[in-house]
């Protein structure tokens, strides 16, 4: 045992007078000491972190692509390699091919430059109608958590190509062609000069009226105004009460989804030939026991519109009456086409549509089924 130690010391020595042996160490330790350093000022980079994101539109149809993108910027001196950020997308979206269940996580890993600005590009597939939104994204460095509250949504309207319900043949009679655009605009007829409004297209600005102008001391940006070349209205009616003839929850939720595909489909059209549309539900909304939205056209209109037909949820109440909707059609101008989207006609419901009738406007009953 003695000269077993023994043999070990002199080994020992032996290595301890080797000039190898001590750059060995030295690399070993400074490596350790370079992990050491580089965990903590990672740790100080990225609470400086700045992180955002932003979709590449506001609404889409269903079935349509877009895009969200993923913007990191690293303010420090210190290059941040590795960065992996998190963020959990909602069932009814398909990000970059991974269909994604109840809150799917999402990971993209950034390496950041010091002083720079990187960004990632996700393809986002719309496979259901609904208002998403993503609320936080996170970065987990060892024990370390940093939470990003950057909230951004998006819409994703009905799928606006329904076969079974065409509009009637005198609101074609303006013409034929249908807009491709998601926002259909209505450029028929110079109108005059207004002041900008959020949401109108840049193609509408007229620069030379915006030099002239002046509101306050500064220069106010000004569009053209159009008006259709044919003013007709369109009411769209959808009747979403859980009547008994309904069934299960599931084939309600199914008869839901197929009457706002009508409905979208519907106000799609009317607005393509240059019409102004109007949408009314029996159901509560965040503002209400029901939905009127009179016809207009314009941007704001039909962004309002397709955006309530992606909030209408199957859980919402259904207490108002549709009747009372009905009897407010009275007030209608004698020109509106009436759509009444429905799964059932009572004999009220039958009994205001033929007094819509007497009095001029064309009333179009839809019949709402489970497919």
């Amino acid at each position: 045992m003695i000269e077993f130690f023994k043999e070990a010391g002199e080994t020992v020595k032996r290595m301890l007078s080797k000039p190898l042996f001590w750059i060995v160490l030295a690399v070993i330790v400074g490596f350790c000491l370079l992990i050491f350093l580089y965990r903590k000022f990672k740790v100080q980079a990225l609470s400086k972190m700045e992180y955002s994101r932003y979709f590449s539109t506001d609404g889409v149809f269903a079935g349509e692509d877009f895009t969200l993108t993923e913007v990191v910027h690293n303010p420090t001196i210190f290059p941040l390699f590795f960065v992996e950020m998190d963020f959990f997308a909602p069932s009814g979206l398909t990000v970059d091919g991974v269909k994604c269940s109840e809150y799917t996580k999402s990971t993209s890993i950034f390496h950041i430059p010091p002083y720079s600005t990187v960004q990632k590009v996700h393809i986002v597939e719309s496979n259901k109608r609904d208002h998403y939104k993503l609320q936080n994204a996170s970065v987990i460095y060892r024990k370390n958590e940093f939470i990003y509250d950057v909230p951004i949504d998006v819409y994703v309207y009905p799928n606006k190509y329904y076969a079974d319900v065409d509009l009637s043949n005198d609101v074609k009679i303006s013409g034929d062609a249908i807009a491709k655009r998601k926002y259909v605009e209505d450029p028929f007829f110079f109108s005059g000069i207004r002041r900008y409004m959020p949401g109108d297209p840049m193609k509408q600005v007229n620069f030379k009226a915006s030099v002239r102008s002046f509101s306050g001391g500064q220069r106010q940006l000004m569009c053209n105004f159009y008006e259709s070349s044919r003013i007709f209205d369109t009411m769209i009616y959808l009747d979403l009460a859980e009547y008994v003839t309904s069934g299960s929850f599931e084939k309600f939720s199914e008869m839901l989804e197929n009457g706002l595909r009508c409905a979208c489909y519907l106000f799609c059209q009317a607005q393509s030939f240059g019409g102004r549309v109007g949408f009314a539900a029996n159901c509560a909304t965040d503002t209400g026991k029901f939905i009127n939205i009179p016809c207009e056209n314009g941007n704001m209109h039909t962004k309002r519109i397709l955006e309530c037909f992606s909030q209408i949820s199957p859980y919402a109440r259904r207490e108002y009456s549709m009747n009372s909707l009905l009897r407010e059609a009275i007030d209608l101008p004698p020109s509106t086409d009436i759509y009444y989207i429905t799964s059932f006609v009572d004999s009220k419901n039958a009994e205001l549509i033929h007094s819509l009738e007497r009095m001029g406007r064309s009333v179009n009953i839809v019949r709402l089924e489970a497919r």
